[in-house]
């Protein structure tokens, strides 16, 4: 008998007349077709559909209703997005995390396990990931958590690593108190990290808070002569006899003001255009063409000639230390162009970046500034040297007992905080990767994989479910595991120059 099957192809649409031959059992009296090794009993897609359409939701990331377009579009097939979840949710069912991949990751763990946990609405995930796996983060296990993680759901995760056979000899984790007796009970000998990223995070976000009482007690200038002219007029006349700054600067306004208009008339008369006077008197053409509704001021010579102001006015000095409102205006704009550099780590500067910021803190207002950066300056000395290089132990302790004992850090409140709940036990909790140099500082590989959960996770609005979740981790980890563990194709005609050395077997392409 003859079957109908579709198939991919690069130009044109591709249908297979497939002829497959019947058979009957002498035992048992049934017949039965033989099946081909390309197609699944009743189906009329070929596996390379299936596999085509598994690879663009899974390794590529693509969201179930647009795989079908994309099909469309490159081989000439379009199945339904029905179809397509059913394949996807087929191809989960043939992996187990327990069976397929764990063994693996117990086989080649570093030794180094990263904990976080990520929330999805009333979803949670748990993650344990190795940052130093030969192919970059590796994902250890997860377990899914409905509502907030507690205690128990913490001990049961850490629990069913301890029994798969993990083994850490360093835990990094933030700054939540779930983890410390936990993980004293489960892995006592461990070494627990405290995440310094994190910690470092409070240290910048002082000196940010620093950087905005500052900019809070800046004085703000007055608006400039120009800007006076325009604007709207008060409702409330002060009185004649008010001799403080806002109303000596109000009636040099209203006496510019009126000059001004006196001589916009008096160039109207003389027959000028509307450019020719905008030009002559510096006002915008939407202002000339009103003053020139306005009712006819009268004419005398004393509007011949158009005067800022028909007094001098003088502005008032601004507070001390201050000089000048020009020197005001000027830090106020250096402020907004570097405040970013203040938090900055000194290796992450450029010469330029450190000339803006050196301007900054030799400013006015650079006193508290100053004091902020050396605190920031001061933390990173505590775990890296002039080089960047890891500090031994020893030099880091002597570095915190400096960083400790400044007095001049406590005389700002934002600073003081931090530098009275960084004491001894937090920093040996913070110091412990100075005792190996392959043990790691921060947490980043479980805050990256969780990024990339939360990606991955935004074409896919429907995956929602636990059980959807959990397989779309399962499927990703063991496609991580398929492509560390297989050979790595080398061709001919390609140059390796700048290729990075691979651990995996090497294969060469016939």
């Amino acid at each position: 008998m003859t079957r109908t099957a579709i198939d991919i192809d690069l130009d044109q649409p591709v249908l297979l007349a497939v002829v497959v031959s019947v058979h009957r059992c002498r035992a048992c009296r049934c017949y039965f077709r033989a099946q081909p090794p390309f197609l699944r009993p009743d189906a009329i897609y070929t596996n390379r559909v299936v596999a085509k359409a598994v690879e663009a939701v899974y390794q590529d990331g693509l969201a179930f209703r647009c795989v079908a377009a994309r099909l469309a579009r490159d081989f000439w097939v379009r199945p339904s997005e029905a179809m397509i979840r059913r394949w996807c949710r087929a191809y989960a069912a043939g992996w187990d995390f327990d069976r397929d991949y764990l063994p693996w990751v117990v086989e080649t763990f570093s030794g180094v396990l990263c904990l976080d946990e990520v929330y999805q609405g009333q979803l949670a995930l748990l993650l344990a990931v190795d940052p130093a796996g030969a192919d970059g983060d590796r994902l250890v296990g997860y377990q899914l958590v409905q509502g907030s993680v507690d205690q128990a759901s913490m001990d049961g995760f850490l629990c069913r690593l301890r029994a798969a056979g993990i083994r850490p000899a360093q835990v990094i984790t933030d700054g939540a108190a779930l983890y410390p007796s936990l993980l004293a009970e489960v892995w006592p000998t461990a070494a627990q990290q405290l995440c310094l990223f994190h910690e470092s995070r409070r240290v910048t976000t002082a000196v940010n808070d620093v950087l905005k009482a500052v900019r809070r007690r800046l004085p703000t200038p007055p608006p400039a002569t120009r800007a006076t002219l325009g604007g709207r007029p008060r409702l409330v006349t002060p009185a004649a006899d008010a001799t403080d700054h806002a109303t000596t600067r109000w009636r040099w306004r209203e006496a510019s003001r009126a000059a001004a208009l006196a001589r916009v008339h008096e160039l109207r008369r003389r027959g000028l255009s509307l450019r020719a006077i905008t030009q002559q008197t510096g006002l915008n053409r939407r202002t000339v063409t009103k003053w020139l509704r306005y009712e006819t001021p009268p004419h005398d010579g004393a509007a011949q000639t158009f005067l800022p102001s028909p007094s001098p006015f003088v502005e008032a000095l601004p507070p001390a230390p201050w000089t000048s409102w020009h020197q005001v205006r000027q830090v106020r704009d250096q402020l907004k162009r570097t405040r970013s550099l203040l938090p900055r780590r000194p290796d992450h500067l450029t010469a330029d970046e450190h000339a803006h910021l050196q301007v900054l803190l030799d400013s006015p207002l650079g006193a508290e500034l100053r004091v902020a950066r050396a605190f920031l300056v001061d933390w990173y000395a505590i775990w890296r040297d002039d080089i960047g290089q890891r500090r031994p132990l020893s030099d880091a302790q002597q570095h915190y007992a400096c960083w400790q004992a400044n007095t001049e850090y406590r005389r700002l409140p934002a600073l003081r905080r931090v530098q009275e709940s960084v004491d001894r036990a937090r920093f040996e909790r913070l110091s412990c990767f100075l005792r190996d140099p392959s043990w790691e500082a921060t947490s980043n590989a479980a805050e990256r994989m969780g990024r990339t959960f939360r990606h991955r996770q935004g074409p896919h609005f429907n995956l929602r479910t636990p059980a959807s979740i959990a397989a779309a981790l399962t499927v990703r980890a063991c496609l991580q595991k398929q492509a560390a563990t297989s050979p790595v194709m080398l061709f001919d005609n390609r140059c390796r120059r700048g290729d990075k050395p691979s651990r995996r077997p090497t294969v060469r392409a016939a």
